[in-house]
């Protein structure tokens, strides 16, 4: 285990507080073909130090997603909260890494318990319709299909919808 705050664990990774320094790592991973795909497209490190920066100073959850067994960082889980009382917030998380073995599952089971535990009452997600593998995910943790923005989002000349879902504090204790 390392020295830096630790948000939660699981069985397999735990959840430590996002450093400047790891926005280079954070940047090679949203610029990866899968990920600039299912995301919004090219980061630079001096963008993801500025993305740091800011929810470091609003206190917004930042965290990285590590393996215990080695501290290798594997992706990312942020929220960037809609209101000032940090009760409803807008997640995003990625894998840069060892996709495919449920780890993202792990860590978002783990990172929305100890959320919800802290007092958020409602967390909200968007799926580009070509992320099946990010939607299917999200509903088997609980999220609601809450609706559809078509033709929302446009790429490569094309036009996709984008889905809604919610997750509530009460939907989680279920």
């Amino acid at each position: 285990m390392v020295a830096e705050a630790i948000f939660c664990e699981s069985s397999n990774l735990y959840l430590r507080d996002v450093q400047i320094s790891d926005s280079t790592l954070i940047a090679k991973w949203k610029n990866e073909k899968l990920m600039r795909q299912m995301s919004v497209g090219l980061d630079t490190v001096i963008n993801e130090q500025n993305h740091i920066k800011k929810s470091i100073d609003a206190k917004h959850p930042y965290f990285i997603i590590s393996i215990k067994d080695n501290n290798k960082p594997i992706g990312y889980i942020r929220l960037n909260w809609m209101d000032n009382t940090n009760y409803f917030g807008w997640l995003r998380f990625g894998l840069g890494e060892e996709r495919g073995k449920g780890y993202s599952k792990e860590a978002l089971h783990s990172f929305l318990q100890k959320t919800f535990e802290n007092g958020t009452k409602r967390i909200d997600a968007e799926v580009y319709e070509f992320n099946e593998i990010s939607f299917k995910l999200l509903t088997a943790l609980g999220f609601t299909h809450e609706g559809t923005r078509r033709k929302a989002y446009y790429s490569n000349e094309e036009f996709y919808d984008v889905h809604t879902l919610g997750l509530l504090h009460s939907d989680n204790n279920k």
